[in-house]
């Protein structure tokens, strides 16, 4: 049978190990050919129910009481996170905030944790939000930010480089490493070309060389398989509202891995990053685990969409 056929088509429908997973959404036109996963996922019907059963049985009886068990709840929400999508143990995935917070976070602990290093590297196929925040820290910083042209939109200080689908590769990168180098940031996916550079070989060098790599996974969590733990990555961002089919805005997570844990410091030191919580002392004592990375209360409702579809995955 020839794959331009259409029985051959529905042959492929029929034996689908996946279709069962279809009446598990919310379908509103079903002669829709939905391609814009990648955006914004649909909705999971048991999202429904949970956001309903929280927002009457929890938030509407218990009201303040709730805090009691909500308070620490971007920590499992996290776990199960990294265990459905990562390939991180547990204790490394906060589910907080967004990506563009996340990643200024990250990048900022990163960089301040190689002092004396002036010299951060991305490419040009980055996401907006990725290269308009590194610029700004290496503005607010006075750093070195080099751009590894591999689109040819150019950038701050864009440098060419001979690559094909936007496709970084150690053997780029490595001419522009040097003891100088403190942070090292790229994509799990590019956005547009699909590419997918080698995160392990690319860690890897950057360690080689002093420097720290974030990885922004936005556009692979959910959708590929990722092994973060064995892949030996340092940090990591990522949203939850594309292949997470988490809703429009829902928080997004960050993975430290635990053997930077006690080394870094994020820069916006938050109460529910202290180690005594409820202290309510004079001075910021941090958490040397992943607690230490979050910055404020935790968007219940929207962990509740989080958790809904992870646990589908």
């Amino acid at each position: 049978m020839s794959p331009t056929e259409r029985e051959y088509a529905v042959n492929l429908d029929r034996n689908d190990p996946l279709a069962k997973y279809k009446s598990q959404f919310q379908i509103s036109d079903p002669d829709l050919c939905y391609l814009d996963g990648n955006s914004l996922g649909r909705l999971p019907l048991a999202t429904i129910d949970a956001i309903n059963d929280y927002m009457v049985n929890e938030w509407g009886k218990e009201l303040v009481d709730g805090w009691s068990h909500w308070i620490d709840e971007a920590q499992p929400t996290g776990n199960l996170l990294g265990r459905a999508a990562l390939g991180a143990k547990e204790g490394q995935v906060l589910v907080c905030d967004t990506t563009s917070v996340n990643f200024y976070q990250l990048c900022v602990a990163a960089i301040k944790a190689r002092p004396g290093r002036k010299t951060v590297i991305i490419d040009a196929a980055n996401f907006p939000t990725d290269r308009f925040i590194l610029a700004g820290i290496a503005e607010q910083f006075g750093l070195n930010l080099i751009t590894l042209d591999n689109d040819g939109t150019g950038g701050p200080n864009a440098v060419k480089i001979n690559t094909e689908n936007e496709l970084i590769t150690p053997e780029l990168l490595e001419p522009f490493l040097n003891d100088d180098v403190a942070l090292v940031t790229f994509q799990v996916i590019h956005y547009r070309s699909g590419s997918r550079p080698d995160v392990k070989a690319i860690t890897d060098l950057a360690r080689k060389h002093g420097a720290l790599m974030v990885w922004d996974a936005s556009h692979a969590a959910g959708a590929i398989d990722l092994k973060f733990d064995d892949w030996g990555v340092d940090l990591a961002v990522g949203c939850t509202y594309k292949y997470g089919n988490s809703g429009p805005g829902s928080p997004a997570w960050l993975y430290v891995s635990h053997r930077l844990q006690s080394e870094l410091r994020v820069p916006i030191q938050g109460w529910f990053a202290q180690d005594d919580q409820f202290s309510m002392g004079p001075f910021f004592e941090p958490n040397r685990q992943i607690r230490g990375y979050q910055i404020a209360s935790p968007s219940i409702m929207g962990l509740r969409c989080v958790q809904t579809s992870f646990k589908m995955i």
